[in-house]
């Protein structure tokens, strides 16, 4: 039955491509159009020169499900991994073949279950079982880019049609393949990891959703985007709060809506047959996934800035975003109620009539004011709901304005509202339980009246503490000035090292065995982790908001230079010749990181 499938599916794709020569036509006596220009792929293009190890892994992954690697690696801004290829004759001949890598995975993921994931995406071009699986999963990708791009009416019909058939027929063969890609990916990473995989890509999905919806878009509306863009997404997931969301996600996946040209079985399905085939003693010690990259920081920064060229947003941390949106969606719901007050002639129209209202038993007053469609029977609640609502926004706005409350950053949030104290108050709540008692409504409006907005200053306050580097961005060595042989960049600001004892000697011998006493500095400097060298006494490190200016000269003679002026008025001067050893493209991440404070000769 299978073998009278498969043959019927090469039957059709034969007609299929009568139809595409069809199309083709229709296109030739359509008014001729200009040849549109190749369509960017997006991401951000990680070279087997940046990233060996990487492609490394990448080739083994594909010898390992039986096909060749990918032409490009691309790094994106999506919860997702996938490989593509750019086909011809609805995807009989091939051409560039791409690997997609989403940063939220290589945050979320450990390195052996990406390994997983693209094992699966590698799998949907594996020969390994038969040629024609792959064949009918590119034809299936090709017809469905084909219909949809169609408009011309007489190509349009036909052709769809063909695509439901040949998607109904193929569609057991597809189910198939996607069968074998996972059972690759087993073969690869172990059964429980990639179990594990699948239930944790959803809960990743939500993640990335939330972190784009409720925090980046609050900021999109007021010109605004967050600097340390993928470092924030990894602060959500942290978050206690959010941890417990994902277990839950993680523990029963939701089945996603699929469309009808989708193969993939049933979630639930492919883990219950992974976890099925999964030892008792398999364990995972792989580490985090953004390790299987050389400089994930810097490759991060890198995609921030591609992904926000060109888009007008001014940069600005994730805490001084939120407490724009949240004082601004407070005053925009604080204005719907108290308009919706004057216009209705419920007067004084301000947070402390409406409260009198409640306070005298005239709630009716402010429920009129809302229309809801719904059943008579749960109107008085759904009323209640969206007047306290408004009320609960127009009492924050109120004490946001009076400077009695403020809002804050918070992950499980987005943003919640604290007073002088530091104390998180939700008037929302407040508001609903004085809809409900008069007496609450009188306790709360004295309350919203008597909190002090005067803070006295603490005695001597301490300092806040610098930041502490996390990962690294890039290196350079040997540097001179001030004793210093090296300078390193990191995600939280820069780092000048003077070597040690030991130091010395490794550079030395490095020097007598024809080795780079530079790339010896620098492979001793990351073999420990940034924060562990920072409190070191040979350090110097300065976070980003420390430095008031770094200006970078490059004469032709060979020679380089950079002058650091720190905002507490201290001052190095270091220099370098083209000899020096370099990691990583460490000017443009400065350049990110500081702005204008970064100039050039």
């Amino acid at each position: 039955m299978r073998t009278l499938r498969a043959a019927l599916a090469v039957s059709l794709l034969a007609v299929a491509y009568v139809l595409a020569a069809f199309a083709l036509v229709g296109r030739q006596v359509a008014p001729r159009r200009r040849p549109r220009a190749p369509k960017d792929p997006g991401g951000l293009v990680l070279t087997e020169q940046d990233q060996p190890g990487l492609w490394a892994e990448v080739r083994q992954l594909a010898a390992a499900v039986g096909t060749r690697a990918p032409d490009e690696i691309r790094l994106v801004p999506d919860a997702n991994a996938a490989v593509s290829e750019e086909t011809s004759l609805l995807g009989l001949r091939t051409g560039t073949r791409r690997m997609f890598l989403g940063v939220p995975l290589l945050q979320g993921l450990s390195r052996n279950q990406l390994h997983a994931v693209l094992a699966h995406e590698l799998g949907h071009h594996s020969t390994t079982q038969t040629r024609l699986g792959a064949l009918i999963h590119r034809s299936r990708l090709a017809i469905a880019e084909v219909a949809a791009g169609l408009s011309n009416p007489l190509t349009k019909r036909p052709f769809r049609t063909y695509a439901r058939l040949f998607f109904s027929l193929t569609g057991p063969i597809a189910h198939a393949h996607e069968i074998d890609a996972d059972r690759l990916s087993a073969e690869v990473a172990g059964p429980r990891t990639a179990a594990i995989a699948l239930r944790t890509l959803p809960a990743l999905d939500a993640a990335w959703r939330i972190y784009l919806e409720q925090y980046v878009e609050a900021g999109t509306h007021y010109g605004l985007r967050p600097t340390r863009f993928f470092d924030n997404f990894t602060n959500l997931m942290s978050d206690p709060e959010r941890l417990e969301e994902l277990a839950m996600i993680s523990a029963a996946p939701p089945e996603a809506k699929t469309s009808a040209y989708d193969s993939h079985p049933p979630l639930s399905e492919r883990i219950e047959r992974l976890e099925a085939m999964a030892p008792v003693d398999e364990a995972d010690k792989s580490g985090n996934a953004a390790s299987i990259l050389r400089y994930p920081s810097q490759n991060f920064l890198a995609l921030e800035d591609k992904t926000f060229a060109g888009s007008g947003l001014t940069p600005a941390p994730m805490a001084e975003i939120v407490t724009v949106a949240g004082a601004r969606a407070a005053a925009v719901n604080a204005e719907a109620l108290l308009n919706a007050m004057q216009e209705n002639q419920v007067l004084p129209a301000t947070v402390r009539g409406a409260l009198d209202l409640i306070a005298a038993g005239n709630l009716d007053a402010l429920l009129d004011l809302v229309e809801v469609e719904t059943t008579p029977e749960e109107a008085g609640e759904a009323k209640r709901k969206v007047i306290a609502r408004l009320l609960g926004a127009a009492i924050a706005h109120e004490l946001v304005g009076e400077d009695k409350a403020r809002y804050e950053l918070s992950w499980a949030g987005p943003w919640r509202l604290v007073d002088i104290a530091g104390q998180e108050v939700d008037p929302e709540e407040l508001a609903y339980e004085a809809l409900g008692s008069p007496g609450y409504a009188a306790a709360l409006r004295a309350w919203v009246h008597q909190l002090d907005a005067t803070v006295a200053p603490e005695a001597d306050p301490e300092p806040p503490s610098p930041t502490q580097p996390d990962g690294y961005i890039g290196a350079l060595a040997p540097i001179s000035g001030d004793g210093f042989r090296t300078l390193l960049v990191t995600d939280a600001g820069l780092m000048l090292l003077k070597p040690s004892g030991s130091d010395r000697l490794a550079t030395g011998l490095a020097s007598v065995t024809s080795g780079s006493p530079g790339r010896k500095l620098i492979q001793r400097a990351l073999d420990r982790s940034p924060a562990e060298l920072a409190a070191t006494a040979n350090a110097a490190y300065v976070p980003w908001d420390q430095i008031r200016a770094l200006h970078l000269k490059q004469s032709s003679s060979g020679r380089r230079s950079a002058d650091i002026t720190t905002a507490a008025g201290q001052g190095w001067s270091l220099r370098w010749t083209d000899a020096a050893e370099a990691e990583g493209h460490i000017w443009p991440a400065v350049d990110h990181y500081l702005g204008r404070r970064f100039t050039v000769d």
